[in-house]
Parts: C-alpha cells; sequence; structure tokens
C-alpha cells in the first residue's frame, strides 16, 4: 500500500511536470508566432534600381580620380615650373 502511494505520486508528479512542460512549449510557440507575424518582409530592389547605383558610385569613382589626377598633373607643373625659373636664373647669373 506504501508503495503504491508513492508510486501514485510519481505518477502525479510526472503527469504535472509534462502538462507544465506542454503549457511552457504552447507559450513558446505562441509568441515565436506573435513575433512571426510582427516581421515585415522588405521587397528585394530590383535589379534595375542596383544597375544604377553601381553605375553611379562607378561614375563618382572616376570622377575624383580624374580630379585627383588634374591636382597632381597642376602640382607637377607648378614644380616644374619653380625649377625651371630657378635654373634660368642660375644661368643668368653666370
Amino acid at each position: 500500500a506504501e508503495e503504491q502511494k508513492v508510486q501514485k505520486l510519481r505518477e502525479e508528479q510526472r503527469s504535472h511536470d509534462m502538462e507544465k512542460h506542454r503549457m511552457g512549449r504552447r507559450r513558446q510557440n505562441e509568441i515565436m508566432a506573435k513575433i512571426h507575424a510582427a516581421i515585415i518582409q522588405i521587397p528585394k530592389p530590383t535589379p534595375s534600381h542596383t544597375i544604377k547605383a553601381n553605375e553611379a558610385k562607378k561614375f563618382l569613382k572616376k570622377k575624383r580620380e580624374a580630379e585627383d589626377t588634374y591636382k597632381e598633373i597642376k602640382k607637377f607643373e607648378e614644380s616644374v615650373a619653380g625649377n625651371a625659373s630657378a635654373v634660368h636664373s642660375q644661368v643668368t647669373d653666370r
């Protein structure tokens, strides 16, 4: 009789634990369903839009490179002009 009471208590405890686990699982599934329902799907941009954006980036990059090259050429020409005048003044002094 004592063993039966202990076994019955264990079974009741096990069924209580299983029901608790089921309730937790159900609650978790409900929360996940709410999260999935709240997620907003953002459509991918059309390929033509991305192609245009890439072309614009390439154009800006080329433009910057051209400006940098122009600045470098201008610096070089100024330094050459400065050196030429210095050489000219040395030659005329002699």
